[in-house]
């Protein structure tokens, strides 16, 4: 599911790659990390944050863990400089490798909860026509992604906003309102563990996309382009991601139960890192 709400982070941002506005590209990725977690915390106040971050399973913990790893290691590579290795980098291929290895990770500790699930000949047929509707989603986002991207751009120069504050902000909330309507859908159902699987996912994914768009990115390592507004972006996204952590942490451990409220500061966390990623991007 998270793949397939990603897909307009992926192919916006190899387009912003090939019309050379990598700032658009990494302020995308970074910034649709921060407002898939407002997104849930957002659910989680309304839906009830017991419901959304109590009783999560180990994989869906090791999910979590792995999604701010990778924000931790890409934004590591960004500050100490990235190698280029022929048509991708050394930052690119350690974030592919951590991604792969880590939903590796995720499958196999779901394995040790025990989480399977047993398909009936109804759920067969919805699956094929959600395989159709897929089919037809994917080819609107072939479209309309690019567009988004030139537009943004463009936006982005005329306005003198910045590209990179562009990607944080208006794009990133575009190409995550996939994100946004599963999660509401699969918290109105009670579905909570399909809420945090499909955000967690979202933003490992997200992170998952910098080595892909790497790959169309020929003037060198785009975690190389990161200035100082990403970093922030990124910061910031790491820091969201670990409050959702210590959320389902609080609901494991009676000594963490003072941390429950802290779902209540990612509404302010995040406009906070806007204005700041705002400053920076118009230095």
């Amino acid at each position: 599911v998270s793949i397939a709400t990603s897909l307009p982070e992926l192919i916006t941002n190899i387009t912003a790659v090939l019309i050379d506005s990598p700032g658009l590209a990494l302020g995308n990725v970074y910034g649709a990390d921060m407002i898939n977690i407002l997104t849930i915390s957002l659910v989680a106040i309304l839906f009830g944050v017991r419901n959304v971050f109590g009783d999560q399973t180990w994989n869906t913990q090791v999910l979590v863990l792995v999604a701010v790893a990778i924000g931790v290691i890409a934004t590591v590579v960004g500050a100490t400089g990235d190698i280029q290795l022929g048509p991708t980098s050394a930052g690119g291929l350690i974030i592919a490798a951590a991604y792969i290895g880590g939903m590796k990770l995720v499958y196999d500790a779901g394995k040790s909860d025990g989480d399977a699930e047993v398909e009936s000949e109804g759920d067969r047929g919805s699956a094929k026509s959600a395989w159709l509707g897929f089919g037809g989603a994917s080819l609107a986002i072939l479209v309309a992604a690019p567009l988004l991207a030139w537009s943004a751009d463009g936006i982005a120069e005329a306005t003198g906003l910045g590209a990179s504050f562009m990607g944080v902000l208006a794009v990133s909330i575009v190409t995550t309102l996939p994100e946004a309507s599963v999660t509401i859908a699969a918290a109105r159902r009670g579905s909570y563990g399909l809420v945090i699987g499909n955000i967690y996912g979202s933003c490992a994914f997200n992170l998952f996309v910098i080595p892909i768009a790497d790959v169309f990115h020929t003037e060198g390592p785009l975690l190389g382009e990161m200035g100082s507004e990403h970093f922030v972006a990124a910061g910031s996204a790491i820091l969201l991601m670990s409050i959702g952590f210590l959320m389902i942490r609080s609901y494991q451990d009676r000594l963490l139960r003072w941390l429950r409220g802290t779902v209540y500061a990612v509404p302010v966390v995040y406009p906070v890192a806007l204005f700041l990623v705002f400053a920076l991007s118009q230095e």
